[in-house]
Parts: C-alpha cells; sequence; structure tokens
C-alpha cells in the first residue's frame, strides 16, 4: 500500500522556499529599524552640537566687561562660526542713525554713518531679520550689494543695533540652520553684552572722576 501526501500540505521546496521569503521579509523590516535608529542617533548629535556651539558662543560673549574682547570675540563668531569674511557691526543712537562699532574685510569709512534705508534699514524698523535666500531684496543701497544677512540686535525686545554679514568664505555656499541660530543668539546676547560694557566704560569714568 502506498501513501499519499495530503493535498493540502505543500511540498517540502515551497516550505523552505515559503520560509525564506518570510526570513528576507523580517531582515528587510530590521534592517529598515537599524537605519532609523541610526538616523535618530545622528540628529540626536547634530543637536547635541549646535546646543554646546550656542552655549559656548554665549559665554564667551558674558565672559568679559572689556568692549574690545566683546568685539574680538564677535568677530571670530562670524568668521569661525558662521563663516563670513565680510560683516559690519551698527548701533543704533538716539539721532536714529546708524553709527559704525565695528567690521572686517571692508572699507569701515564707507559705513561710519548710515541712515535708515534699504534692507539694513528695513531690519532695524521692523525688528525682523534679512537673509538674501529668502528675503526681499529688491531695495537694497549700493553699499548693500553683497549683502547677505542682517540681523538685528534688541535688548528688552527693543532695537539698539544691527549686524550687516556680506560675502561668505569661499568654502561656504549658503547659510545653514546653525548659522540661524547662531544670529538669534547675537540678536539678544549680543545687545546685552554691549550694554554691559558701556556700564562698565561708564561706572569706570565715573569712578575716575570721583577720585
Amino acid at each position: 500500500m502506498s501513501i499519499q501526501t495530503p493535498r493540502n500540505n505543500p511540498p517540502p521546496r515551497r516550505r523552505v522556499s515559503r520560509t525564506l521569503g518570510l526570513l528576507e521579509e523580517k531582515v528587510a523590516e530590521l534592517k529598515a529599524e537599524q537605519q532609523q535608529s541610526l538616523e535618530r542617533c545622528a540628529g540626536l548629535e547634530e543637536q547635541n552640537s549646535v546646543l554646546t556651539t550656542l552655549y559656548v558662543a554665549s559665554q564667551r560673549l558674558h565672559s568679559t566687561l572689556d568692549r574690545s574682547q566683546v568685539l574680538q570675540m564677535v568677530r571670530e563668531i562670524i568668521a569661525n562660526l558662521i563663516g563670513c569674511e565680510e560683516y559690519v557691526l551698527f548701533n543704533l543712537n538716539p539721532d536714529g542713525l546708524l553709527h559704525h562699532v565695528d567690521s572686517w574685510g571692508l572699507d569701515s569709512e564707507r559705513y561710519q554713518l548710515l541712515p535708515r534705508s534699504g534692507v539694513i534699514g528695513r531690519v532695524v524698523d521692523t525688528g525682523e531679520a534679512f537673509f538674501v535666500h529668502d528675503g526681499d531684496a529688491s531695495h537694497t543701497t549700493p553699499l548693500e550689494a553683497s549683502l547677505t544677512a542682517c540681523i538685528p540686535l534688541k535688548r528688552n525686545d527693543a532695537v539698539t543695533g544691527a549686524i550687516a554679514l556680506f560675502r561668505l568664505l569661499p568654502q561656504k555656499f549658503e547659510l545653514q540652520e546653525l548659522d540661524r541660530e547662531l544670529f538669534r543668539l547675537l540678536e539678544t546676547h549680543l545687545a546685552l553684552a554691549l550694554h554691559c560694557t558701556e556700564l562698565e566704560l561708564y561706572a569706570g569714568t565715573k569712578i575716575g572722576v570721583t577720585a
């Protein structure tokens, strides 16, 4: 008597093939999960790096009351962290004009005193930052021809000045998200740091007069 294989039981080869197919699907799922985990870890590492950079930059700005040292730190942040080789720092004086405080890579004489016009003037008037890739650059003045970004400086929500950034370093093609985070830090922390240096200078002058 011959033994017949039940029809509802697939041949061994078919069962092996089905098992291999299920294993391949499982391996693909595990690989996808691993890739997602790696991407999440990379994202967390990038966030930590950004936070560390911002923390170090803010600490440096508030580490001294010497105005020249604060300005030197600003130069280093703009050159080394942002990657810009030309910038001008302005102070908004009570007369409503923008007075040159510091600059790098440009003819400072051309920026000693500016009216509140063009893109820089609009940034000061509105308190909103300008970025050349996503802002309206239709009303730039001749002095703003190569303007890349302009950031208002604020203290207690009042605009006290601005930083105008022009050409980036040759190896830097455009501003990144970290650059914008640094700009947001400079917007408030630099204004406060500069104000503290003014108070220190004023206090030193008063002590000298009293003595």
